[in-house]
């Protein structure tokens, strides 16, 4: 009888790309070596990206590793061959038990598992391996930790790029640099914005430490660091550094100050992702597209959020003309009121152009859709509970997702010219819906309804009244919307 060959799955892991280590190459190569001498048929190899750590979080979190196990479950191979045991996990006992977990649920021997170039590992030798190997990386990170510290309390500087303002001894002045910066913080003291310091020094050429030009975000952090003030920090501790300070004592307190003060008044500042129009709102003066951002007419009121008429990455300020700008919670309230309007003017299936039979089977498709995705749900909450077995689940499951792809392929061929149509959620009103689902869903359904929204100049500015009862200045005469065709 001819002997079958063993599928076998190469793992290979480097965790410090470093002079000395053994590269990807050489372990899959001395692992393609050994199964060809030994018999086994390599199905696979799974080399994770370079510097992936098989200690840090016990190595779970690999994506290479999360495919090894899926693939022994799926029965994909019967073995994983390694370069060391130590490149399988550093984690300890329970850094190798989901892979050991893995391996009992494929049915399989677990002392004909897991192998190296020299043979098979066992189940006994891989909880002796696993600790050592634990063991061996807690004292590479002790020594690492201690080593950091001590270099702090040196005061020397750290690893990684060139810093901004020195050169390439991390500890020299480079004295254009250091200019800049000085500089910059002459600026900063002064009431300047970070967007004009930015301008400025691309404005003169001068650029970052890897080449890149100045962004508002960059001059800001920049000026935090406290290397600039003959610093060094480390856990949260500050040490004398060996380097020749930026600025002086007096500068640095006064630059503090003001950094801290800016930064506690605009602690208020909206998040970017409450713009609901950014992509679809121009500029009607200019035709560039407007973006939002926050705003205070006069120290002391409070910061509001606007559509203006700039671009914020364009730090050589090449185009927009800045004369144009809305209050963004009055834009945004009158244009989902505009589209309330667009819907219920007439049958939201009559507006896309589905009448008769075709909204009948449109709307029982939209109904069956929901009825399906609800089933899926509850399957995971019963699986959950214990009321479904895992092989119970999975048959349902797939049972369930095959018929949902087959309704979305029937629904897409209804509706694939009416994109606005398909996200609807059927039983509910424009309004429910607009009420109850989230941020990212209005932008998509704004996206598909609209094309432009153009925000003309306007000398007239009538008060405007918003649902929470605020007033805003706003005119809806100088707005135009440009809805999709259908």
């Amino acid at each position: 009888m001819e002997k079958r060959e063993v599928r076998c799955v190469i793992y290979a892991r480097q965790s410090k790309t470093r002079d000395g280590s053994e590269s990807i190459e050489t372990q899959v190569e001395a692992c393609k070596a050994a199964c060809e001498r030994l018999g086994y048929e390599v199905v696979a190899v799974l080399a994770e990206p370079p510097s992936t750590s098989g200690y840090k979080n016990r190595g779970r979190s690999r994506e290479k590793f999360k495919v090894l196990l899926s693939g022994f479950i799926d029965g994909d191979w019967e073995m994983v061959i390694a370069y060391k045991t130590d490149r399988l996990s550093r984690g300890g006992g329970p850094g190798w038990a989901p892979l050991l977990e893995a391996i009992e649920k494929a049915g399989l021997d677990l002392d004909r598992a897991v192998a190296t170039p020299s043979g098979f590992v066992s189940e006994f030798e891989i909880g002796i391996r696993a600790t050592m190997d634990r063991e061996e990386s807690k004292k590479i990170s002790d020594r690492g930790k201690d080593i950091a510290e001590r270099k702090a309390k040196q005061g020397k500087p750290q690893g990684g790029r060139r810093p901004f303002g020195y050169q390439e001894d991390r500890e020299t002045l480079d004295e254009v640099e250091a200019a800049a910066l000085r500089e910059m913080a002459s600026r900063v003291l002064s009431g300047q914005s970070f967007k004009s310091i930015a301008w400025w020094l691309n404005a003169e050429g001068i650029t970052t430490s890897t080449g890149r030009p100045f962004y508002p975000v960059t001059v800001r952090n920049l000026l935090h660091k406290v290397r600039y003030a003959g610093l060094r920090v480390h856990e949260g501790k500050e040490y004398p550094a060996v380097w020749e300070p930026v600025f002086d004592a007096e500068t640095w307190e006064k630059l503090k100050l003001n950094l801290q003060l800016r930064s506690e008044a605009y602690a208020d500042v909206p998040k970017p992702r409450s713009y609901l129009l950014t992509g679809v709102v121009f500029c009607g003066a200019c035709g560039m597209p407007m973006n939002g951002m926050t705003k205070r007419d006069h120290p002391g009121r409070p910061l509001r959020r606007t559509y203006q008429c700039r671009v914020q990455g364009d730090v050589q300020k090449r185009h927009g003309c800045g004369g144009v700008t809305r209050n963004a919670d009055a834009l945004e309230h009158w244009v989902r009121e505009s589209i309330f309007a667009h819907l219920n003017s007439g049958s939201l299936l009559e507006l896309l152009g589905a009448t008769g039979e075709d909204a009948q089977v449109i709307r029982e498709l939209l109904s069956d859709r929901d009825g399906q995705r609800a089933r899926l749900n509850q399957f995971v909450d019963d699986y959950a509970t214990g009321l479904l077995t895992r092989v119970q689940f999975e048959r349902a499951k797939t049972t369930a997702e095959s018929e949902l792809q087959r309704i979305e392929r029937l629904l897409a061929r209804q509706v694939s010219t009416h994109e606005v149509l398909s996200m609807l959620p059927a039983g509910r009103s424009i309004v429910e819906a607009w009420n109850e689902e989230s941020d990212d869903w209005k932008r998509n359904l704004i996206r598909g309804l609209i094309e432009r929204i153009i925000v003309k100049p306007s000398v007239l500015k009538p008060f405007y009244q918003m649902p929470d009862g605020r007033v805003a200045r706003f005119d809806p005469t100088a707005i135009v919307i440009e809805w999709r065709s259908f």
